[in-house]
């Protein structure tokens, strides 16, 4: 028997006692453990309650593989090949969103895209001194994968380009650590003609953030184009680039193919 225990029937029987030799203690006795049993039973659903909810959303990951595992893992085809290693056709580059996942939203499945998800999906210029967590998963992707198609998909209400639009142009003041110097990489987008126009038609935040985060999408397909080994695959047709957008409001998806041509001759 535990202590709690054990001074609980101490005191269960310290109240009986009393009770015996004075009877009108009886009430008050009752209605101090009836109170007391309310704050107990209060207490128990507050940490039950706090408890279920961090057990729910651990069930939700848990629960989500054994889907997974029954849905996609039990075809032995898919399993025993990617066993053996990957031979993806696309490299896909989308925003980290929770909302904008493309193995969701494309219906892609494990082997079929090499991804890389970061804010507002950037592709930083190539550059050796920098980004070479970016810089070494286009090579990999590029020259060891040996991917077909490079994707890049811009999605509508994101946070990131919702900042670069909103960032004062070159003050060289940052309000965050880590966000905005990171978000420079796309002020080409922000300095389009397009957003440009649109800025000085005084046009709504929303428009114009639709209009830059396509625009930062292009951005980046140009900037995977500072990459000589990308150009070489390009040049020779091994690869080809493609824009996307997804309307998660609307319900919408548009892709493009980016004139390499084009950006090329300039």
């Amino acid at each position: 028997m535990s202590g709690a225990s054990h001074e609980l029937q101490h005191l269960q029987a310290r109240i009986r006692n009393l009770i015996e030799i004075r009877p009108e203690l009886g009430v008050r006795a009752v209605a101090k453990l009836a109170e007391i049993a309310e704050e107990l039973e209060e207490s128990s659903r507050v940490e039950t309650t706090s408890a279920s909810i961090h057990s729910s959303d651990l069930d939700k990951i848990t629960d989500g593989f054994k889907a997974f595992k029954k849905r996609t893992y039990s075809n032995p085809e898919l399993t025993n090949q990617l066993k053996t290693g990957q031979w993806p056709k696309f490299m896909v580059v989308a925003c980290a969103d929770s909302r904008v996942c493309p193995t969701t939203i494309l219906g892609l499945q494990p082997g079929d895209a090499f991804m890389i998800r970061n804010v507002a999906n950037l592709i930083p210029p190539f550059e050796k001194a920098g980004n070479p967590s970016v810089g070494s998963a286009v090579e990999y992707a590029v020259l060891h994968l040996k991917v077909s198609h490079i994707l890049v998909i811009g999605h509508r209400a994101c946070g990131g380009i919702g900042a670069l639009v909103k960032m004062t142009p070159d003050d060289g003041k940052f309000s965050t650590e880590f966000i905005e110097r990171w978000m420079e990489i796309g002020k080409p987008a922000r300095e389009s003609i397009l957003v440009k126009e649109l800025r000085g038609q005084n046009e709504k935040v929303d428009d114009i953030c639709k209009t830059c985060e396509k625009e930062s999408v292009n951005n980046s397909l140009a900037n995977l184009l500072t990459y000589p080994f990308l150009v070489e695959a390009v040049m020779s047709d091994r690869i080809t680039l493609h824009g996307g957008y997804y309307d998660h409001i609307a319900g919408t998806f548009q892709k493009w193919n980016y004139d390499v041509a084009e950006v090329l001759r300039h």
